[in-house]
């Protein structure tokens, strides 16, 4: 069965893991993301620790994990070139990974529908997220799933990274 479940300490290494084989993956790739030790072992670990950290389970394997925030991103609070979409209360989703054998087999698809499903089940309106410029793969994996493309926002290391949002709730349809 597979499922999107809330991360337990445990599953830290298989997390790390995915991580370098991403990180490796868009160095390959000639994007500037991941390149410089982030997300650290122990930035994990805190995600792990305050819940927000889930992974992707086919059968026993976890084959995929990402951040689910529900109480706001301090770096979304400015956008430039655009506007966000929706107003708050909002989920967002970092640091989303999919282990190498699965890659481009529908897992990262996936994983964002669960996660969405998460956030509406929450009371929470639109899911927002942010990609570096040249992480094309993560572009077209947004776009395909209905993320719009609402601007720019800049992390608190200066970096700029595209925003994006999708609404799961059309507008006057509470549910």
């Amino acid at each position: 069965m597979n499922a999107l479940r809330t991360a337990q300490a445990a599953d830290l290494p298989r997390m790390m893991e995915i991580i370098a084989q991403a990180q490796a993956y868009m160095a390959a790739c000639g994007v500037n993301q991941w390149q410089d030790g982030y997300p650290d072992e122990a930035r994990i670990a805190e995600d792990i620790r305050r819940q927000n950290a889930r992974v992707y389970v086919e059968g026993q394997d976890v084959v995929a994990m990402a951040v689910l925030v529900t109480d706001g991103e301090p770096t979304y609070a400015r956008i430039y070139q655009g506007e966000w979409k929706t107003q708050e209360p909002y989920a967002c989703i970092h640091r989303l990974a999919v282990c190498a054998e699965r890659r481009g087999k529908g897992v990262a698809d996936a994983m964002l529908s669960a996660c969405e499903a998460q956030a509406l089940a929450q009371g929470l309106d639109a899911v927002r997220i942010d990609t570096h410029r040249d992480n094309h793969a993560m572009q077209r994996l947004l776009l395909r799933n209905g993320y719009v493309r609402c601007g720019i926002i800049y992390l608190e290391s200066g970096s700029e990274r595209i925003a994006l949002e999708k609404c799961l709730r059309k507008p006057g349809n509470p549910g």
